[in-house]
């Protein structure tokens, strides 16, 4: 069944630049997926995330449409989708789709910045980036969750152009918690920054960034299907994963 957004989170989507969708996964898949990140990072090691970056203090998972039918259920989700085509339009292609693990007791908060490639700001068709943040373990404030400041999509300009210090917490910024299962969807433009992880646990999470066709994808920052995997995948999906397009 397609699952719609409402009227209310299409409204907060617009004036606040995210929106968050309680209990998307149920535990069982919470399991399945944890079970399969888990076995891939045994699996990759060291290389792990090389197709895009290798992050200090972090474990990280790159590249992930190539590596299980599992995450066909992520980036293709109807509801999830509908946010991003609210957000970019529908004409939707997948960038990134990563793991990611704050480690606990480790790493640093990062600095306020916008998930795009360049200079951070809208074009002459508006906005062109998104970003679902699927949560795997509770988000929390000790261990990192996600920092965001509402409305600063609306700014046409980007953190550094204005913020002193990128890196210092900022009065109007919230903590995007939620449990695991929880999807929050944020407009790309929006200035936030994970949290460091200071519990005694992990803060695992998918990561999935969307820009709008006709938007240039670096090779780090797309996904790269054996045939194998393609000839599995629908007429809809390949669409979103845009496989013969930079």
């Amino acid at each position: 069944m397609t699952m719609l957004l409402s009227g209310a989170q299409r409204r907060q989507l617009d004036a606040e630049g995210y929106v968050q969708f309680p209990g998307v996964l149920v535990t069982e898949q919470v399991e399945a997926l944890l079970t399969h990140l888990e076995t891939l990072w045994e699996i990759e090691g060291a290389a792990a995330s090389q197709e895009n970056y290798i992050e200090n203090n972090t474990r990280r998972l790159a590249n992930l449409a190539n590596k299980g039918d599992v995450f066909r259920g992520i980036f293709a989700h109807s509801l999830i989708l509908d946010a991003v085509g609210t957000v970019i339009g529908p004409d939707i292609r997948l960038s990134m789709l990563n793991a990611r693990d704050a480690l606990p007791g480790e790493g640093t908060r990062q600095s306020f910045h916008c998930d795009t490639d360049n200079s951070g700001k809208p074009d002459e068709q508006g906005y062109y980036a998104c970003t679902a943040i699927w949560c795997l373990d509770d988000f929390t404030a000790e261990n990192g969750a996600t920092r965001l400041i509402p409305g600063t999509h609306r700014s046409g300009r980007v953190p550094k152009e204005v913020l002193t210090d990128i890196s210092a917490p900022h009065p109007d910024e919230i903590c995007l918690t939620g449990k695991r299962g929880d999807v929050i969807v944020f407009n790309g433009h929006t200035w936030h920054a994970g949290g460091a992880n200071q519990s005694q646990g992990p803060r695992r999470a998918i990561l999935a960034h969307y820009f709008r066709a006709g938007i240039l994808r670096s090779e780090n920052r797309r996904q790269h299907l054996t045939p194998e995997v393609l000839a599995q995948l629908t007429p809809s999906e390949l669409a979103i994963i845009g496989p013969d397009e930079p």
